[in-house]
């Protein structure tokens, strides 16, 4: 019964994890692929910080539900029914066996979670050498032309007091946790034993209901002690559930998946834009204006260059005009109507723009060319390279790879 039962918790659990890791993962990206861009100016959104949340937490969280809530599971309803057969079997040595538990469960919960912090503080403790190693191996031909072999194992020795001095005073809390979980395991174990022996004198248990009252109530102990020793794994995982949910539940301020607003496809779009006493400063930069009050029209149909420094606002008003951002005072319109009153997909799919640094996909050029257009015919696709000066450029580069091959 314990093998088959096992099988099907770690097994269902399992599955149940990975389904929810992949759930988790699409619903993240998905969101965050309706987020302004502002978000992602924060520090604290930067990509590489993006990608480790999307796989550091999203793993935490198939851990909290695959392997702590199936242990919690396990301990649970392992302690019912042990305290549940034990009363049944003999309830008198059950109910001393069941009051001595907190300890023992206690002794070997505090133990297990000593052992971690004691872990945790040793790797801080010794980070400070470990550091001053990699940067001598580093810089070894440094150290070996000025011969500080010497003054770097000095430094090196001084860096180990530390550790060794706390290592020193940990192992006292391991020594007494050892033993204070050992000494109660066996003082419990001695107590339902010398209580279970006196109950069999007086002929009120028989030894088959004393030894297995015994065995099925000291094993749940060290169940329950096991799980109440994920506790910290449990904070982790339920920190990383809510900046899960912190992400899932936040409203964008710019989506686009919003289906309000003017339908841009549904009539001409002749291209006249214009900027109304715009003022715009970058949120991770809130103090710093980078337009003040500007005022722009650029009629349909004509060619605009915007000429400054760098950093004077060009790409910025590109990007309002995209509606990457919304100015903080005024207004951006195209064709006598405000942009914020625009459906923002279809708003978008009436501009066409190629940046200073433009990204390319894998893939094909045909299939970067016609990133911005789904149903782009080959027709339009040659067009829009010969416009880009670039066709002739990706015809001499594939006649040169068809010679090579």
């Amino acid at each position: 019964f314990n093998f088959f039962t096992n099988v099907l918790q770690h097994y269902n659990f399992a599955v149940m994890g990975e389904k929810l890791t992949k759930r988790v993962r699409e619903k993240l990206l998905e969101k965050l692929m309706t987020f302004e861009i502002g978000w992602f100016d924060r520090d604290e959104n930067a990509s590489a910080a993006i990608c480790a949340r999307i796989s550091t937490e999203a793993n935490m969280v198939r851990s909290l539900v695959g392997d702590r809530m199936s242990l919690l599971a396990q301990a649970f309803f392992g302690a019912t029914f042990a305290y549940a057969l034990g009363l049944v079997l003999t309830w008198r040595l059950a109910l001393v066996m069941m009051a001595a538990q907190p300890l023992v469960i206690g002794s070997f919960y505090a133990r297990s979670v000593l052992m971690k912090s004691m872990s945790a503080k040793a790797q801080i403790a010794q980070k400070e050498g470990s550091q001053l190693a990699s940067e001598a191996v580093i810089t070894h031909r440094t150290i070996t032309a000025f011969s500080s072999q010497k003054k770097i194992l000095g430094l090196f020795q001084a860096t180990l007091e530390g550790p060794r001095k706390e290592s020193i005073r940990q192992s006292w809390f391991a020594g007494f946790g050892l033993f204070s979980s050992q000494f109660l395991a066996a003082a419990s174990t001695a107590l339902a034993f010398w209580y279970g022996g006196r109950l069999l004198t007086n002929g009120q248990i028989s030894p088959e209901r004393l030894f297995q009252a015994f065995l099925a109530l000291l094993f749940t102990a060290y169940t329950i002690a096991e799980a109440g020793s994920m506790t910290k794994d449990i904070s982790r995982g339920s920190n990383a559930v809510r900046s899960v949910f912190a992400i899932l539940d936040r409203k964008a301020e710019i989506d686009p998946n919003d289906s309000q607003g003017h339908d841009a496809t549904k009539t001409s779009i002749r291209g006249r834009v214009e900027l109304k006493h715009v003022h715009f400063a970058y949120l991770s930069r809130p103090e710093t204006l980078i337009l003040k009050g500007l005022s722009l029209k650029i009629s349909a149909g004509t060619t605009v260059a915007l000429v400054g420094q760098s950093g004077c606002g060009k790409s910025t008003i590109l990007e309002l005009i995209e509606r990457f951002y919304d100015p903080l005072k005024g207004s951006v319109c195209i064709d006598e109507r405000d942009i914020k009153d625009f459906n923002l997909r279809t708003l978008r799919t009436q501009i066409a723009l190629v940046s200073q640094e433009p990204t390319l996909f894998a893939g094909t050029i045909y299939e970067n060319i016609a990133y911005g257009k789904k149903d782009a015919k080959e027709s339009e696709i040659r067009k829009a390279a010969m416009l880009a000066n670039a066709h002739e450029f990706i015809r001499y580069e594939v006649n040169v790879h068809k010679f090579r091959n």
